[in-house]
């Protein structure tokens, strides 16, 4: 009866019967045909596959190009601390006095650089993602306005430095009238202040490359500069001109002339390069404008072009004013520290104390070469919403400057005593001294390669200017309060390197909360959103 049913059911309604006759438990819980199967898993290994090798090919272009921008960079970078270092050496020769006044007076030096980093960064960073984002004629006309700032900025301060207020600037960095390091240092602000438009041209300059992800001009200028200040340095010295510190001085803006001549006409050269303004009909396409044969109207790129300008100049005042005041704070602490210890300490401590200062800037420099090829990466990924590769190129570079922060502080130690009594062979006590600064100085440098790196990315993000300088700003403070506290209680030049790393641990502090957060303004590269951000 039941085959009769069936024959039936099938009869007249086909696969239906089966259907309905199927048991439910085996309706629910069939297993699908084999070959669905492992063509389902086939298509997942395919896909998985093409993932992984697409991570692979980003990961090579990016480690590839983190060594096209930081090895250029790391020998621009470091060239200028070892002139400086050159010229200590080369001072070094006249007395501790010549080398007291030069310490102190290239403080004020250090302030200058505070607009010179600011409107490089501002300059890096901005053009890195106008460029990202194939806003090209924006990132030109900043580039234009970087230049113009930089040069009306370098004339300002170089009047206001070498001019009548130069004997109280001199006097405001630990050599008053009164002071025996007095004279050598006013010789040696005026001399050096002549180049100061140069000098702020120069970092701009460089801050375009950097934004267009080529470091090697700037370097090929860097290596002219320093021969040129290799030969200048003792002939302007010690040679038939004898100008002792005021010599080096002048053998240093020289340099930075020639260099900053140099770097502008190679980009004025560059077809499709920042500098419109440098060169007529240098650069073309979007951002190039022109006038009618009448004189009169101005065509529509040339209409673009002017509102690309006026945008460009109103995003560089917010972001070079946060730069700015970022690297006031920070040069600003440097600069009180070494007044303190040339004022209270007297000139034996700020020679001991400039000496260990710009070696150890040669370490601190060249933190920079990794942090500017994270800062440019990280700029173009986050502007074209590649977070996790962001974060992936943070990580693979976090994990190398920690490495090339301890290693570099181990050579530091390791040549504290060779360096100090070559800096001071005739000076026992000064040579202790300085080789205790030295041990100081290698203490921070493991913080400075990780910090520098942070603060970068964070600059090339765009998201954080504001928040960098007021958290630079608070900490500058705090760190200068201690010094002046620390420096009473106990007036040793190590107790100003206790106060500079205090303010390497908040620094570091700031930027890694900021950079890492997910919430209130962080950047969120500590959220894992997916596996390729590893």
């Amino acid at each position: 009866m039941r085959l009769i049913l069936t024959a039936a059911l099938i009869a007249h309604g086909g696969v239906t019967a089966l259907h309905i006759l199927k048991p439910p438990l085996l309706h629910r819980h069939s297993t699908p045909p084999l070959h669905s199967i492992s063509g389902a898993v086939a298509q997942t290994t395919t896909s998985q596959q093409q993932q992984l090798a697409a991570i692979e090919k980003e990961t090579a272009e990016d480690d590839r190009a983190i060594k096209e921008i930081a090895g250029p960079a790391l020998l621009g970078t470091l060239l200028d601390p070892f002139l400086s270092v050159v010229d200590t050496a080369w001072v070094s020769r006249l007395g501790v006095v010549s080398l007291g006044a030069v310490a102190a007076s290239s403080e004020i030096f250090t302030l200058t650089i505070a607009l010179s980093l600011a409107l490089r960064e501002s300059a890096s960073s901005t053009i890195a993602r106008l460029l990202a984002e194939g806003r090209t004629a924006d990132a030109e006309a900043f580039g234009v306005k970087t230049l113009q700032l930089a040069a009306v900025g370098g004339l300002g301060i170089a009047f206001l430095v070498a001019g009548p207020s130069a004997p109280w600037c001199v006097g405001l960095m630990g050599a008053p009238l009164s002071s025996p390091l007095h004279t050598d240092a006013l010789a040696y602000v005026r001399a050096r202040a002549v180049a100061l438009p140069c000098s702020m041209a120069l970092f701009a300059s460089e801050g375009i490359c950097r934004g267009m992800g080529d470091t090697k001009p700037p370097l090929r200028a860097a290596l002219i500069a320093g021969l040129l200040n290799a030969v200048l340095d003792p002939l302007m010295m010690f040679g038939p001109l004898k100008l002792g510190v005021a010599g080096a001085a002048a053998a240093t803006g020289i340099s930075q002339t020639v260099a900053c001549v140099l770097l502008l006409r190679e980009l004025a050269s560059k077809r499709g390069g920042m500098v419109t303004g440098l060169s007529p009909g240098a650069v073309k396409g979007d951002a190039v404008s022109s006038l009618e044969e009448g004189g009169e109207e101005v065509d529509g790129d040339a209409a673009a072009k002017l509102k690309a300008a006026k945008k460009a100049g109103r995003a560089m005042l917010g972001t070079s004013g946060a730069v700015l005041l970022r690297s006031t704070a920070q040069l600003g602490c440097w600069v009180f520290v070494a007044s303190e210890v040339s004022r209270k300490l007297g000139p034996a401590a700020i020679a001991a104390h400039g000496v260990v200062l710009k070696l150890w800037l040669l370490f601190v420099l060249a933190a920079e070469a990794p942090a500017v090829a994270g800062q440019i990466l990280c700029a173009r990924h986050v502007a074209t919403g590649q977070l996790p590769r962001a974060r992936a190129v943070l990580l693979r570079l976090l994990r190398r400057t920690l490495l090339t922060g301890f290693a570099t502080a181990a050579a530091l130690a390791a040549a504290a005593g060779p360096a100090a009594s070559a800096f001071f062979p005739g000076d026992l006590a000064a040579a202790a001294g300085a080789k205790r600064l030295f041990r100081w100085a290698a203490i921070c440098v493991p913080l400075v390669w990780p910090n520098a790196l942070f603060e970068s990315v964070l600059l090339g993000a765009g998201r954080s200017y504001r928040f960098l300088a007021l958290a630079t700003l608070l900490n500058c403070l705090l760190v200068v309060k201690c010094t002046t506290l620390l420096i009473a209680s106990r007036p040793l030049v190590s107790s100003a390197w206790a106060c500079i790393t205090l303010f390497f641990v908040l620094r570091i502090s700031c930027a890694a909360t900021r950079i890492f957060a997910t919430q209130r303004g962080g950047l969120g590269f500590g959220e894992k959103k997916q596996r390729a951000s590893f």
